[in-house]
């Protein structure tokens, strides 16, 4: 079957920061869609590596016009996990007409109270071992915003001082984003090149609130998209981006199917949600096809 001939997705990476893999193409069948993978902006192989200069939400979302037109595709599904369903949700109501279904995963609302569980306490009464190790990064007297205070240091004029707090960053979230910890996962903090673009992309895009124009934002712009066939893929265990935004996006937009997989956490590698968002895009096929 011609490239054309095949359904195209695009594929949303996390972070925002976390950049592409070839394994990411592994929940679609490839002899039905045309798998569109793409670093955002300081991600991945984009250049200039880790830079903030122009890279807000909206910025990405015209990338992705842009992207779709380039390769000439009328419409296209949408597929996102954390920042990427956050980012797929944003880009389907700024052009619900260009999307034919959407698949997301570890939903990701950007607001005030999911950075302040995750990255100031929240999330330590789970994983009291490794939040000691992202705090310590921060002298005490620097801990009123752990965010803030990252933000200071990820932006500082020193390189050292800049992977030092990429790695706290990074580690972090390494450390609590599978429900049976991941070696391999946590060794990505180690790699200075990977966790700079991870750590100070994210924590810009979060100490800026998404440069949403309010907390409430993609909630509110629900109705937008409603009229989408829509699946997602929720691990009730998911310590990063906790259950209760999904729950909150399944209230406001119940015509959605919510799956929420019992024994997972936030990654999509695990087994149980890999193959919920495998058995979403067979769905999927029936629909937009």
């Amino acid at each position: 079957m011609g490239i054309n001939m095949l359904q195209p997705v695009v594929f949303l990476h996390g972070g925002p920061g976390g950049g592409t893999a070839p394994n990411n193409r592994r929940f679609f069948d490839p002899q039905f869609y045309r798998i569109v993978l793409f670093d955002q902006r300081g991600a991945g192989k984009s250049t200039p590596h880790a830079c903030l200069e122009e890279n807000t939400t909206w910025d990405l979302v015209n990338d992705i016009e842009k992207l779709r037109e380039h390769l000439q595709i009328p419409e296209w599904q949408v597929f996102g996990g954390s920042w990427g369903s956050t980012l797929a949700l944003t880009y389907s109501q700024s052009n619900p007409d260009k999307v034919t279904g959407l698949v997301l995963r570890g939903i990701f609302l950007l607001r005030k109270k999911e950075i302040d569980w995750f990255y100031e306490g929240g999330a330590s009464a789970i994983y009291p071992d490794a939040w000691e190790e992202f705090r310590d990064v921060i002298p005490e007297n620097e801990r009123g915003s752990l965010v803030d205070a990252y933000h200071r240091r990820l932006n500082s004029n020193n390189l050292e001082t800049q992977y030092a707090a990429a790695r706290g960053w990074t580690k972090w979230e390494m450390m609590t984003s599978h429900l049976l910890p991941s070696d391999e996962n946590i060794q990505k903090a180690e790699d200075d090149k990977f966790s700079l673009a991870f750590a100070r992309i994210e924590n810009h895009y979060f100490v800026n609130k998404g440069f949403f124009p309010s907390d409430s934002y993609l909630l509110d712009n629900v109705d937008k998209i409603k009229h989408i066939k829509t699946t997602i893929v929720q691990g009730r265990y998911d310590v990063c981006c906790p259950m209760m935004s999904a729950w909150d996006l399944h209230k406001a937009w119940p015509e959605a199917d919510l799956k929420i997989v019992g024994d997972a956490g936030h990654s999509a590698n695990e087994h149980g949600i890999a193959a919920e968002l495998v058995v979403a895009n067979e769905k999927m096929k029936a629909i937009v096809g």
